[in-house]
């Protein structure tokens, strides 16, 4: 892993995805680029009209503010931790940041983003776009942010949510650096029976060798659940585990943002209370 982008902003949560940046930096000697949107708007002629005297500029200098505070905050902390770092502010209107995210992100190994938290439904939205976008169009990984930050600890067990498909060999392959300092990995299988075809003879069997040649011992733990969804069972075995780390792939489409994944993906993305790297 060589360089990782982080979106910035001035929320409170944004300086766990800092914090979270500038330790995978530093742990694996990377370059960190941080950007912030600064979102240009939208309002028609017609309808700023109506608007009292002064209201667009004092809008477009509080989202500068905004935009400039976040750079702020960023460079000091990457500066304190002494890593290499450059910082860039897009401006765009709301429906094309996201795509110029997504420019960003297809030349790094890695972009850090926030989970959206559905208590602020605007905010959610437009991270939730931020992600689509990421995902989707930049054929590179996003390692996902809780909202509910922790301090960062040093690195203990990561998941493998393995379904013997090609979007979960995907975010392995991609996870790789990540699990190579993991004191312990676990491969879970959830019904290997309903996909014998993905599986093989011997569910995970042949993933356990391909990373053993990376360094990356694995554990392979198969379940059958019947009576609650794949989403739920990954998350308990999460809690169970005391995880700190998911690996899974994405599934759903960018056809619509607001319906851009798929119902174990979205669920998983809602509830998430460990980071997730995931891959499309």
């Amino acid at each position: 892993m060589k360089d990782i982008l982080v979106h910035l902003d001035d929320s409170d949560l944004c300086a766990h995805r800092i914090r979270t940046a500038i330790s995978l930096a530093t742990k694996h000697d990377a370059h960190v680029v941080g950007v912030a949107l600064k979102i240009k708007s939208t309002i028609a002629d017609y309808i700023s009209e109506a608007l009292p005297s002064g209201f667009q500029e004092a809008q477009r200098k509080a989202v500068e503010l905004a935009a400039n505070k976040a750079i702020e905050t960023f460079t000091a902390a990457a500066t304190a931790a002494n890593i290499s770092f450059e910082t860039d502010i897009i401006e765009k209107s709301a429906a094309k940041a996201p795509g110029a995210l997504a420019f960003y992100a297809r030349h790094t190994d890695l972009t850090v983003l926030g989970q959206s938290n559905l208590e602020h439904n605007a905010a959610s939205s437009f991270n939730t776009s931020l992600m689509d976008a990421c995902l989707f169009e930049s054929g590179r990984p996003i390692y996902l942010v809780p909202y509910v930050g922790k301090k960062i600890q040093p690195v203990k067990t990561a998941v493998i949510a393995w379904d013997g498909g090609a979007k979960s060999a995907r975010a392995v392959n991609d996870a790789i650096p990540l699990l190579q300092d993991r004191k312990e990995i676990i491969c879970l299988i959830i019904n290997a029976e309903d996909r014998k075809g993905a599986h093989g003879h011997a569910p995970g069997a042949d993933l356990k060798a391909h990373l053993a040649r990376y360094g990356v011992d694995v554990k392979i733990e198969c379940i059958t659940v019947t009576d609650i969804g794949i989403d739920r069972a990954i998350l308990n075995f999460l809690a169970d585990s005391g995880a700190d780390l998911l690996v899974m792939g994405a599934y759903g489409h960018s056809r619509l943002r607001e319906k851009a994944f798929g119902g174990v993906t979205n669920n998983i993305l809602m509830e998430m209370t460990a980071p997730v790297l995931m891959s499309n």
